[in-house]
């Protein structure tokens, strides 16, 4: 008999009889700007008040962990809502950082910015973004070049 899982509200899911509380839950019917809501804005604004942040995305083959990092594979930057939230933090990220040099313009604030990629497949390879970058779609250079020619120092 298979396991049924029952969403009691946002933040509590019931499975064999007992109750499990999160701080928030995405379903299936979570949409891509959802995600980024609930995970990419704070995540941005962490990063701004000078704490180093983090997404790790665990789960099952086929899950959508990729999807919902990346966004759909034929997604440009143009198409906001199949972008993944590895595109809306980068484009949120550096739209904030505008918006604090501005208010801020008497104080000369200065931004370092460093993001790394890493994604782990089958027991014992490992992705290579770079390759892929360079050998993808224009989606996935631009991406590359907005966080390279964005570095600020």
């Amino acid at each position: 008999m298979a396991t049924i899982v029952q969403k009691i509200s946002n933040k509590s899911l019931s499975t064999a009889g007992q109750t499990f509380t999160f701080d928030s839950i995405a379903d299936i019917e979570s949409t891509q700007i959802d995600i980024f809501q609930l995970i990419g804005a704070p995540l941005v604004e962490n990063c701004l008040a000078g704490f180093n942040s983090s997404v790790f995305a665990y789960g099952q083959t086929g899950s959508g962990k990729t999807y919902t990092i990346w966004g759909a594979s034929n997604a440009s930057l143009e198409e906001c809502d199949q972008q993944g939230l590895t595109p809306r933090v980068c484009q949120r990220l550096f739209e904030r950082i505008n918006e604090e040099q501005e208010r801020h313009a008497d104080k000369q604030l200065v931004y370092m910015c460093r993001c790394s990629f890493l994604e782990k497949l089958g027991a014992h390879s490992i992705m290579d973004w770079g390759s892929i970058i360079r050998s993808s779609s224009r989606w996935w250079r631009i991406i590359l070049e907005m966080l390279v020619m964005r570095w600020i120092i």
